[in-house]
């Protein structure tokens, strides 16, 4: 899922992003539907408990800011509503980020997520893709799934997450802090042992 998100939320643009960001985006998934202020609820409570996915757990990489920030509370929201201590829920009491939520559901979910615990950065254009951070990163768990799969089990996705953070660092210049930042922040949520693609 490639997009824009908090821990409460993972979201996308419209378009040509109309009336610029605050405007031009919409929720697609998101953990609670509950606000302190501005819009006080809306249904269903818990979006997420609705994903139709059972028994069909994929390895989810999340593309957004902060979806995977784990050091989330309820009361966090409820101490700094309007972000000034950077916990980036905004006034939206969730229980836990994004991305655990994701796992921790019955049957249905994800069996593992990878995301940004802060502010994922990128590169708009032609160039979203091969200038690494959070777009390039993410292509590279796959090319690494893909390329070394039979031949250093890579299919275990703990030795696939890896390597992908490995290659990275040869392939970009960590004294640049937002590759520094991106390498950082891009964590495994989920068992490291797990087979990709289940067992026979």
């Amino acid at each position: 899922m490639s997009g824009h998100g908090s821990p409460n939320v993972w979201a996308d643009h419209y378009p040509g992003i109309p009336g610029n960001r605050q405007h031009g985006s919409f929720n697609g998934l998101k953990v609670i539907g509950i606000k302190l202020y501005y819009k006080f609820v809306s249904f269903p409570i818990f979006p997420m408990k609705k994903i139709k996915n059972t028994d069909k757990l994929p390895v989810t990489l999340i593309g957004g800011c902060h979806n995977s920030q784990f050091n989330v509370t309820m009361i966090s929201a409820l101490l700094d509503p309007h972000n000034k201590r950077f916990n980036w829920l905004y006034s939206t009491p969730t229980p836990e980020c994004f991305s655990w939520y994701l796992i921790k559901m019955p049957h249905t979910g994800a069996i593992a997520t990878v995301g940004n615990t802060g502010l994922g950065y990128g590169t708009l254009g032609k160039y979203c893709n091969i200038d690494g951070l959070d777009g390039g990163i993410c292509i590279e768990f796959f090319k690494q799934y893909a390329d070394q799969y039979d031949d250093h089990g890579y299919g275990i996705l703990g030795n696939t997450y890896t390597q992908t953070l490995v290659s990275y660092t040869g392939n970009f210049d960590m004294q640049n802090m937002d590759h520094a930042k991106t390498l950082s922040q891009w964590v495994l949520l989920g068992d490291p042992s797990l087979r990709i693609g289940g067992y026979s």
